[in-house]
């Protein structure tokens, strides 16, 4: 059952940005919605919708890097992004802290609800006075607490990178490395990049996957409704995956059934043209090359790069360039 709080109204922060969201040239709808979704489905016992299809494989990936090639660091915080993404993030966590030096753990969600909520999830008892729940879009900023313990090991696993356009992945890396001292590592769950026959969207999602997502789509909907008044008819939409060849990536879209306008109290009214779409998510693809330059292009270096055999997930080891 989806639980609204009516009694908080929305921030101009989140109106603002549902404002512009919606009048771009490609609708989108602002990715905090679906993090409030996951935040009510944490709240019933549930897992995050927004796990990773792949999560045994990338955890078993992310292990065997902690063992091989991080078998002397010793940090004293974890800083994981986006940790909804991935339940691989908790094996990582646990690892990290089982080598008895972890002091304090940072959870970063775009809802502070979700953050907190995954924060008590993964973080062990002796960690927990010193640890954070932080609310923020890591593409923009990651309000650390200050001091928060040194050296670090920031996660970003369930391809939280490729969660945003090419331009949002940039900032993401910027931003972290704007946190990072020498010392510092991230590791990158990353989704691989195949070969385009193999990425197209009846591929890359089954057909339970690719009714759970339209579910959580029209509830997202539903969540928009619910908070501010506004009169979307999810019966007027559909749910369609898209694969953009282009930028090798699959994308979700509700599209209009038929000519509408929809009505949003105090943010704005929106009109849809037939065909005309919400994009709901994107989830871009990698391959070693192009990530070895979006990292180079901030100031972090590729330090190692495994993937399973099917060469369908990959994790990434990097850190501050020398």
């Amino acid at each position: 059952m989806l639980r609204i709080d009516r009694s908080t109204p929305l921030s101009v922060e989140a109106a603002t940005e549902l404002r512009d969201a919606l009048s771009r040239r490609q609708k989108e709808l602002p990715a905090r919605w679906l993090a409030m979704l996951d935040a009510e489905t944490l709240a019933d016992g549930g897992a995050p919708v927004t796990g990773h299809a792949l999560e045994p494989v990338e955890r078993t990936l992310g292990l065997a890097l902690l063992r091989a090639h991080m078998g002397d660091a010793r940090p004293r915080s974890v800083v994981c992004l986006h940790p909804s993404a991935s339940a691989a993030n908790a094996d990582l966590v646990a690892a990290l802290c089982d080598r008895g030096c972890v002091t304090a753990i940072a959870t970063a969600e775009l809802d502070a609800t979700l953050a907190t909520r995954i924060l008590a999830r993964i973080t062990p008892a002796g960690a927990r006075q010193a640890s954070a729940a932080i609310a923020c879009d890591w593409t923009v900023d990651l309000p650390l607490p200050d001091p928060f313990p040194r050296p670090r090991v920031y996660l970003a696993l369930g391809n939280t990178l490729g969660r945003t356009t090419a331009v949002g992945a940039v900032r993401m890396l910027r931003v972290v490395r704007s946190t990072m001292n020498p010392g510092d590592h991230i590791i990158l769950g990353l989704d691989a990049r195949r070969h385009e026959t193999e990425q197209s969207p009846a591929v890359a999602a089954d057909v339970t996957d690719f009714a759970t997502a339209a579910a959580r789509d029209f509830r997202a909907l539903e969540l928009v409704n619910a908070t501010v008044g506004a009169a979307f008819d999810p019966g007027r939409f559909e749910f369609r995956p898209t694969f953009d060849a282009e930028n090798c990536r699959l994308e979700t879209h509700l599209v209009a059934r038929k000519a509408l306008e929809v009505r949003i109290p105090g943010v704005c009214d929106v009109r849809f043209k037939k065909g005309e779409s919400i994009r709901t998510s994107v989830s871009s693809t990698f391959d070693r090359t192009r990530v070895s330059a979006l990292l180079a292009g901030v100031g972090l270096t590729l330090r190692q790069w495994t993937t399973d055999p099917e060469s369908r997930v990959v994790v990434a080891l990097a850190s501050p360039a020398a």
